[in-house]
């Protein structure tokens, strides 16, 4: 089909038109802190290595910029105590802390550069988390002290930078739950020998599913048994810290029929003790074999992932016919996510 001359200007105009539209600013050009709601934004970080989280740094338009723009960016402990405030009020013991000075470094200093080839930069943040109390959640505010050129968001000019702590158990990230099956039955003990707190009494089976939190390299916090709480005091009177040792015991593998087939697995020796000490904290001791007398071994499976856990646990209080009271569990745990 020919085209007039009236037709054909038409059309070479509109794609001039276009040319200029694609290669002129269409939006004003913002720099901002990459956040989810409220702010936030937060990074995993490894026990027994200082690890690198970054904080980005984005430069909004629709067209690149045509020279480097140097962004200033500055630590600001006053929007975490805002934080605080506006989202605990009065509930103090619920208030995050700001990630200690000792704890952290920017090896890049606090400038970060926006380039015409990439209009998105990260901000570098190294973190020992070792220096940390891991019952604790932990913030490092950050806002843009100035920028080269061009304007800062207002809304997006700060982020609450949140530690996130890991090790190969468990992550604060996200919620860690292991599924687990096992027994427990009440014992009393004179100090030397062990029997049922109820003369006849065979383990209970039972499951639950458990929170799993790291608090070292190669510690995790859990509770006993089926204890199941969110409250801050249950938590600190009756956490249990397993330990996985490197320690290597080599386990029996049993048969279909339940007896020993010769066979054994190297696994990791795990140690059971109380979180806390003090007169209202649980209290932990070796578990038995109720046939044979033998102590049993807590460990942990590399291959598989997998707690296995024996041992005693009881609260100060807790006694039967005058005597200390424990209750004696077997478990295993397997991560669900």
């Amino acid at each position: 089909m020919l085209l007039t001359a009236g037709a054909a200007w038409l059309l070479a105009l509109t794609a001039c038109s276009e040319r200029e539209f694609y290669n002129d600013e269409q939006y004003r050009k913002e720099c901002y802190l990459v956040s989810n709601d409220y702010n936030i934004f937060g990074q995993e970080y490894a026990f027994g290595e200082n690890s690198v989280g970054y904080i980005s740094v984005y430069m909004s338009g629709s067209t690149p910029v045509d020279h480097d723009v140097t962004v200033t960016l500055r630590p600001a402990a006053e929007l975490l105590r805002e934080y605080n405030q506006r989202t605990y009020g009065t509930s103090y013991a619920d208030y995050a802390e700001i990630l200690p000075e000792n704890a952290y470094t920017t090896p890049e200093g606090w400038t970060v550069t926006i380039t015409p080839d990439n209009p998105y930069t990260k901000f570098p943040v190294v973190v020992g988390i070792d220096r940390l109390n891991p019952t604790k959640t932990y913030f490092l505010p950050v806002e843009i002290a100035s920028v080269s050129d061009y304007q800062y968001s207002a809304q997006k000019s700060y982020v609450l930078f949140r530690i996130f702590m890991k090790n190969d158990y468990a992550t604060t990230q996200d919620v860690t739950y292991y599924q687990m099956y096992g027994t427990t039955i009440n014992m009393t003990s004179d100090g030397t020998t062990w029997t049922t707190a109820v003369d006849g009494d065979e383990p209970q089976v039972f499951n639950a599913t458990k929170l799993m939190t790291p608090i070292s390299e190669k510690a995790v916090r859990i509770l006993p048994g089926a204890t199941q709480s969110s409250s801050d005091d249950v938590i600190s009177q009756q956490g249990l810290r397993l330990t996985v040792t490197d320690d290597i015991w080599q386990q029996p593998i049993l048969g279909d029929d339940g007896l020993p087939t010769g066979k054994t697995i190297p696994v990791n020796v795990v140690t059971v003790e109380p979180m806390n000490e003090g007169s209202s904290c649980v209290l932990t001791t070796a578990a038995h074999d109720l046939a044979t007398g033998t102590e049993l071994v807590s460990f942990f499976n590399p291959a598989d992932g997998t707690f296995t856990l024996n041992y005693c646990y009881r609260l100060p209080t807790e006694t039967a016919n005058g005597q200390p009271l424990w209750h004696m569990v077997h478990e295993q745990m397997v991560r669900l996510n």
